[in-house]
C-alpha cells in the first residue's frame, strides 16, 4: 500500500499547490517538480508503480498465468503507445508529448492495484486516511476559491450559459473532479461511524465546502455525482428511520451552510438555492443549443483529423495543428480523443483493458455478496 499512499499524497500536494502558490506568490512548479532535476513528482510515482508492476511479473509466474489476458493487453498497449510517441515526436513541444505519454501510463496504476491481494482492514484504513487528508485539501481549495469569489479576485467564464470561476493569477490548477466525489462519499460514510470528534468535524467541514463549490463553480458533472452519492447514502439505509435520520442530518448541514453563507452569496447576486436549481435545469435541458457549451466544435475537428488516420490516429499531436482555435484545448470526449490520438487499433486495445478491469470489479462484487450471504 505504500506506493499508493505516496501517489495519493503527491496528487493532494498537486491539488493544494495552486491555492498555496497564489497565497504565497511561490511558483507552483516548485511543488510539482523534483528539485534540480525538473521531473514532475507525479511522473516519478507513475514510473515507480509501473516498474514495480513489471518487476513483479518477471518474478512471479503464477501472477502472469492467472492474469494472462490483462498482462498481454498491457504490454501490447505499452508498445503501441511507445511507437506512437516515437513516430509523432516533434509535431508539438516535447514536454507536452512526454506529459501526455505519462498520462496514458496511469492505466497501469489501475491494472497493478487490481492484480494484487490487499487485506480488507488495510484497504479500509487507506480509504479512511485518504478521505481525511483529501478533506483537508478540498477544504483549502474550495474555501480559497470562495475567498477569491468574495474579494472579486476571479475570472468569469461562460457568461449567460454557465458561470465558472477561476482565481485570477492562478498559475496551474489540478482538477478536483475526482477528489470531490471521493471525499464527499467517504465523508458521508465515515461521519456516521464511530470516529474521533476532530475527524467528524473535518468531514462535516469538507461536505460544507463541497456545497460551496457547487454554488460558486456550477459544475454540472460534480453536481450530478454529488446528487447520485446523496441518493445512494439515503436509500441504502437498512431501515426507514435511518433513511429519515440521514435526510434530516443532510438538511441540517445544508441549513447551516445557507445560514453561514447564504447572505454573503446573495449580496454578490448568487442565491445558493437558485443557482443550484438553475444548474440542474440547464444540465437536464439537452435540447438547449448551448447545452454542450461549444464542445461539438472541437469534437468535429478531432473526428475530421481522425478520419485522415483512422487505424492508428495522429499520435501525440494536438488539435491546434488541425485548425482548432486557441480557445479550446481538447475534444471533451474520451472516445473521440482516444480515436484522435491512437485510432481504431489503440482505442480497441484500451477498451479491451477496461472491459477486463470491469470484469474484475464484477467478480469482486459477486464474491462480497456471496461472503455476506454465508455470514448471514
Amino acid at each position: 500500500m505504500t506506493k499508493y499512499k505516496i501517489l495519493f499524497i503527491i496528487y493532494l500536494v498537486s491539488v493544494v499547490s495552486s491555492s498555496v502558490a497564489n497565497i504565497t506568490g511561490i511558483d507552483v512548479q516548485t511543488f510539482h517538480r523534483v528539485p534540480f532535476i525538473g521531473i514532475r513528482w507525479i511522473d516519478v510515482a507513475i514510473l515507480i508503480i509501473m516498474g514495480g508492476f513489471i518487476h513483479s511479473l518477471t518474478v512471479s509466474r503464477s501472477l502472469v498465468k492467472n492474469n494472462g489476458l490483462i498482462v498481454g493487453l498491457c504490454f501490447i498497449y505499452l508498445a503501441f503507445e511507445f511507437f506512437q510517441l516515437v513516430f509523432s515526436w516533434g509535431v508539438i513541444d516535447a514536454q507536452t508529448q512526454i506529459s501526455l505519454f505519462f498520462a496514458t501510463l496511469c492505466v497501469f496504476i489501475i491494472i497493478d492495484s487490481s492484480m494484487f491481494t490487499m487485506e480488507p482492514d488495510d484497504m479500509l484504513t487507506f480509504l479512511k486516511d485518504g478521505a481525511i487528508w483529501g478533506s483537508c485539501v478540498l477544504i483549502v481549495s474550495n474555501f480559497y476559491l470562495f475567498y477569491s469569489f468574495l474579494t472579486g479576485n476571479v475570472i468569469y467564464q461562460d457568461l449567460d450559459v454557465r458561470i465558472s470561476l477561476d482565481v485570477a493569477g492562478t498559475k496551474e490548477t489540478v482538477t478536483t473532479a475526482v477528489l470531490t466525489p471521493f471525499v464527499y462519499g467517504f465523508a458521508m460514510y465515515f461521519s456516521q461511524t464511530e470516529i474521533k470528534p476532530w475527524q467528524k468535524a473535518v468531514f462535516i467541514t469538507a461536505i460544507i465546502s463541497v456545497f460551496l463549490s457547487l454554488v460558486t463553480s456550477f459544475h454540472r458533472g460534480t453536481l450530478f455525482e454529488i446528487g447520485v452519492i446523496t441518493i445512494y447514502v439515503i436509500v441504502s439505509s437498512k431501515k426507514a428511520q435511518q433513511a429519515f435520520g440521514k435526510l434530516l442530518g443532510l438538511a441540517f448541514l445544508m441549513g447551516i451552510f445557507y445560514l453561514l453563507f447564504g447572505g454573503i452569496l446573495r449580496s454578490k447576486g448568487y442565491d445558493p438555492l437558485e443557482k443550484i436549481i438553475e444548474t440542474t435545469k440547464f444540465a437536464a435541458d439537452v435540447n438547449n443549443p448551448d447545452w454542450d457549451k461549444g464542445r461539438s466544435g472541437p469534437q468535429g475537428y478531432a473526428i475530421k483529423a481522425w478520419q485522415q488516420h483512422p487505424w492508428t490516429g495522429v499520435g501525440y499531436d494536438a488539435l491546434y495543428n488541425y485548425g482548432l482555435p486557441d480557445d479550446y484545448s481538447t475534444a471533451h470526449n474520451g472516445v473521440i480523443t482516444s480515436l484522435f490520438h491512437r485510432g481504431i487499433i489503440g482505442t480497441t486495445i484500451l477498451i479491451l483493458i477496461l472491459v477486463v478491469l470491469y470484469s474484475f470489479v464484477i467478480r469482486l462484487w459477486l464474491y462480497v455478496r456471496k461472503a455476506k450471504g454465508e455470514m448471514n
